[in-house]
């Protein structure tokens, strides 16, 4: 019997602590800690991402794992026609150009910054079929003075901007399946050849000289997979599972298929992997099973971005196989504060925060710190007050400000508060940022307007600085950077429809960052400058964005929290935590935990 040197060319290794790196994939070595064999293998999983930013269904997509788009669908019921368009960079979405022509049910090919999208449909029932085909350079839509050669809609598309491939779809006049398909050379749309069964709403993978096509609709829910190879379709083995709506990625030879409408009628999360040959069910299943899903990535790293589950979501899950497990980013649930309440301040970290004033909904001046696990009621502050401005740490904090307005600064030392120096400007809903000894106060609300004006304290009197450009209330009030590295975001500004304005303040002056992708007010934030998560917000939304500097993107969403909440610094955008909200007054708390991997090691027995 061969020995396992003589297979692999090794010996066993005898290590203390197991290997991290995936090369050593498949390697088996004796953990001599634990007195077990183990290895490095292969898994599968589907885990949750960041979610988009409209529940939309039927889009148009296409891209690699880091640089996707989704363009157009369906916000239901009606159905409800978008021209939207979301931007994939590999972590989360952000707002893109919109379509020249608002559609559902269309093509998709190509990436990001090279982008097509053709046919669908633009009106309720009966759709409006079309031939209009669209190119995208990563920022804005352009109309080809060349459309499809036949008007269709939920079809499916693979390749590039100079080398795509529509196939099938419901046709228009007859409003039948077909089994059309159509090449794009970069300028026009030319006939390919024709499917052996015509089919809408299948899986693709692939590109023009080298595609697959499964399952999809006819007369009768599909299995059917086809390939080509650029002059014929050829039938292959077909899906183990027959449904349609399904998502699909990968390549002719290494695909995966996912999600979809199974016979009898019912939604499914399964998943298939193709290796060019069979199809395998995969024991990865999605967790939120649905059809119509914006679908993108490849064989190994494939994603599920919206969809219909019935009805229109902002779900988004990530298809990893690999020898690294993934732990996805999440918010869990964290201690329950005593005191309900809500426009609180709030300072410190997850596991050393503090929580002072807020409303019952009657203002109160309660105050609570919490050491990674529960709360507990500490010295409350001298003056009663909500809506304050707050900054710095569990043994250094300052709150200021408040409502109604008040000029008050108080500073916290871990156990007990003690007066500071007066605000200029008596306020309410104000921002706060810094440290105990370099705080940021800015805009707020005096009856009947919202604040421009900024000031800086310096741990013991607060001096006037530049004004922000637009008067707001309700920022969220600590983690918003530094003195002299700041960020506004999620305010009523003066204008109502500049609620998704951001300003960044480097110590002297604002200027305009990007736009978030939600308008909100009355959140969390917790970070720097430049790397910086936003959470929560007004009509309770649990949305979650992260700011780098530049642009804002999607993220998990909350699982209870609401706007008004109370926001602690935590360093980083990767440890946020938020308490409290309403009204109606809540005492949630909630910590947010960043993606991460490591190899799966798994420990061999004998069965």
């Amino acid at each position: 019997m061969s020995t396992y040197r003589e297979i692999h060319g090794k010996a066993v290794k005898s290590l203390g602590t197991d290997p991290s790196a995936t090369t050593d994939a498949g390697q088996i070595w004796y953990n001599t800690s634990s007195n077990t064999f183990k290895s490095i293998v292969n898994i599968a999983a589907w885990s949750s991402s960041s979610n988009t930013i409209n529940a939309l269904y039927r889009r148009a997509s296409a891209g690699p794992t880091t640089a996707a788009f989704l363009a157009g669908g369906d916000s239901g019921p009606g159905p409800s026609v978008s021209n939207l368009t979301e931007e994939w960079d590999g972590s989360g979405f952000s707002v893109g150009g919109t379509l020249n022509t608002g559609r559902y049910s269309a093509g998709g090919a190509g990436t990001l910054t090279a982008g097509l999208a053709f046919g669908g449909g633009t009106n309720p029932t009966p759709p409006n079929y079309q031939t209009a085909t669209e190119s995208y350079n990563g920022t804005a839509w352009t109309n080809s003075p060349n459309g499809l050669n036949t008007a269709r809609f939920v079809t499916q598309g693979v390749g590039t901007t100079t080398a795509a491939l529509c196939m099938g779809g419901l046709k228009s006049p007859s409003n039948t399946a077909s089994n059309d398909s159509e090449e794009w050379g970069g300028t026009s749309w030319t006939a390919g050849n024709t499917l052996n069964t015509a089919r809408e709403s299948a899986a693709q993978a692939g590109i023009q000289t080298a595609a697959l096509l499964a399952g999809g609709y006819s007369t009768t829910y599909s299995a059917v997979t086809e390939s080509y190879d650029g002059t014929t379709w050829t039938n292959v083995n077909s899906m183990n599972t027959a449904r349609f709506s399904l998502g699909g990625a990968g390549t002719q030879t290494a695909a995966v298929a996912y999600g979809g409408d199974k016979n009898p009628s019912a939604l499914t999360g399964a998943t298939e992997s193709w290796d060019g040959t069979n199809w395998t069910t995969s024991p990865a299943t999605m967790a939120t099973a649905r059809t119509h899903v914006g679908d993108f990535g490849s064989s190994t790293n494939a994603f599920a971005a919206g969809g219909y589950t019935p009805s229109a979501t902002t779900v988004t899950e990530e298809f990893n196989s690999s020898s690294t497990a993934y732990t996805a980013a999440a918010w869990a649930a964290g201690g329950t504060l005593g005191t309900a309440r809500y426009l609180m301040g709030g300072f410190g970290g997850p596991t050393t925060a503090v929580a002072a004033g807020g409303k019952t909904p009657s203002v109160v001046g309660n105050v609570e710190e919490y050491n990674g696990s529960s709360w507990s009621e500490e010295t409350n502050v001298g003056t009663a007050r909500s809506a304050l401005g707050s900054a710095g740490t569990l043994t250094a904090g300052v709150i200021f400000g408040g409502y109604p307005a008040v000029t008050t600064t108080e500073e916290y030392d871990g156990s007990s508060w003690t007066g500071g120096g007066a605000m200029n400007t008596a306020r309410g809903y104000n921002g706060g940022a810094g440290t105990q000894t370099a705080a940021l106060s800015f805009g707020g609300y005096v009856a009947p307007a919202n604040q421009t004006s900024v000031e800086k304290y310096d741990g013991s009197s607060w001096t006037a600085s530049t004004a922000l450009p637009n008067g707001g209330r309700q920022f969220a009030t600590s983690g918003a950077g530094t003195q002299t590295a700041a960020l506004a975001a999620g305010a009523i500004y003066t204008s109502p429809s500049n609620n998704a304005l951001t300003f960044e303040f480097d110590g002297s002056s604002w200027t305009t960052g990007g736009a978030m992708n939600t308008a909100r007010y009355g959140g969390g934030m917790a970070g720097t400058q430049s790397d910086m998560i936003y959470f929560a917000g007004d009509d309770d939304t649990k949305s979650v964005e992260n700011y780098d500097g530049t642009s804002w993107k999607t993220n998990v969403s909350l699982t209870t929290l609401k706007y008004n909440i109370g926001p602690a610094a935590a360093g980083t955008s990767t440890t946020a935590f938020g308490f409290g909200g309403g009204p109606p007054a809540i005492n949630n708390s909630e910590q947010y935990s960043a993606e991460t991997t490591a190899v799966n090691v798994k420990t061999l027995t004998q069965s």
